[in-house]
């Protein structure tokens, strides 16, 4: 199944393989990501868990247009491409599972949640 068909309700996580936590507000950003992202494959392998708790997995991203105008893309320092997921359907899951998952991920990447000089030495 292809990202559009999926029926997401919004907003939607994403978990990565390797316990980083995304965040999704619309389809819009669901759907385009920088070079990086899509030469590095890092959408690969993400669980993707909607507003209703329905999940799928991203089986393959591929690069499916850019986004904005040339002049938008002349100004951007990082230019977005418009991408698609191929989605495999998983089981739902209860929010008590996501928010245990959240903060799984927001354990194994403490640093990145820390606000100010907390944690410096």
């Amino acid at each position: 199944m292809k990202t559009a068909e999926a029926g997401f309700r919004f907003p939607v996580l994403g978990f990565t393989p390797d316990l980083e936590i995304w965040g999704f507000q619309d389809l819009d950003r669901l759907t385009k990501c920088g070079p990086r992202t899509l030469r590095n494959n890092m959408q690969a392998g993400m669980e993707l868990i909607d507003a209703d708790g329905r999940r799928w997995i991203v089986r393959s991203v591929r690069k499916s247009g850019r986004t904005g105008s040339l002049l938008s893309l002349l100004l951007t320092a990082v230019p977005q491409s418009r991408i698609e997921h191929e989605l495999e359907p998983l089981q739902a899951v209860t929010l008590d599972d996501v928010r245990r998952r959240a903060s799984a991920a927001m354990e194994a990447y403490a640093e990145n949640y820390v606000e100010g000089d907390e944690g410096k030495a």
